[in-house]
């Protein structure tokens, strides 16, 4: 690859999804967006339970429904983010403008930063 202003080649060319496919950023981007699913999927299928003896459902995490509603949350937005994320590499190679091309690597430093820190 040619080098460019913010880790891409020269604005304008041809989109190729094997280079895409390749990238390891788009490799973790893809595994993270499994992770996600499996969080807030394996919350809402099996995080509540009915009692017979309770006419409500209750979160199985210590009775807490904010443990699973977090738990959903979080996973949700980390399910987003994934695809926004993969949109933008898909579509960073045709940004010509430089400062939009540092927007969105900045943007995308940011949000990993905060998923970093506790």
């Amino acid at each position: 690859m040619e080098g460019g202003a913010y880790g891409a080649g020269k604005a304008g060319g041809a989109f190729d999804p094997h280079t895409l496919v390749r990238q390891p950023h788009t490799i973790l981007r893809v595994v993270s967006w499994v992770f996600s699913i499996v969080v807030f999927g394996s919350i809402v299928n099996e995080g509540y339970l009915n009692s017979p003896s309770e006419g409500q459902e209750f979160c199985v995490y210590n009775r807490n429904p904010g443990a699973c509603g977090y738990g959903v949350t979080v996973g949700v937005l980390a399910f987003l983010t994934c695809l926004l994320y993969l949109a933008l590499d898909v579509y960073f190679p045709q940004i010509s403008s430089v400062k939009d091309r540092k927007k969105a690597v900045l943007s995308d430093i940011g949000v990993s930063a905060r998923d970093a820190c506790p």
